[in-house]
């Protein structure tokens, strides 16, 4: 399953994208992760692992992501795997007329029983992507 949305914000992009790459902040502006912390010490970079609590159905489920592509102000890509589900989120930054635009695609895999599911799950999951997006712009534009 694929999400993807796209945002303008008046934001430079080197800020938006240190800000968006540090997924230790991911909880204040996605709706489906209720917590997140950094695991790798030093700056963010290629490796750099994050531990996320993340809603799934009428609990949550721990997910490790990890940095995968790190091309700064420009490009991170992220690998979250958990018991139930992988996902693979790329974020783009580019900026056209002082606004910073953000490109942000996220693949959904299933596990398990899980996987049967997807259907069912794809119109609330989508609801979640847009909300995700609409909070990362308004943490931005502040």
């Amino acid at each position: 399953m694929r999400l993807e949305e796209k945002r303008w914000v008046e934001r430079h992009k080197d800020e938006a994208f240190e800000y968006a790459a540090d997924f230790s902040n991911i909880q204040d502006w996605d709706p489906g992760v209720v917590a997140s912390r950094k695991l790798t010490p030093g700056p963010v970079a290629k490796g750099t692992e994050f531990e996320l609590e993340v809603k799934f159905g009428s609990g949550t489920t721990p997910m490790i992501y990890e940095i995968t592509e790190y091309e700064p102000n420009s490009k991170v890509v992220l690998i979250g795997r958990g018991e139930k589900l992988e996902a693979i989120d790329e974020i783009r930054f580019d900026t056209q007329d002082n606004m910073t635009a953000i490109d942000y695609t996220a693949d959904l895999t299933f596990h398990n029983y899980y996987k049967y599911l997807g259907p069912l799950l794809s119109k609330p999951l989508k609801k979640v992507g847009t909300q995700a997006l609409d909070g990362l712009a308004a943490q931005l534009d502040r």
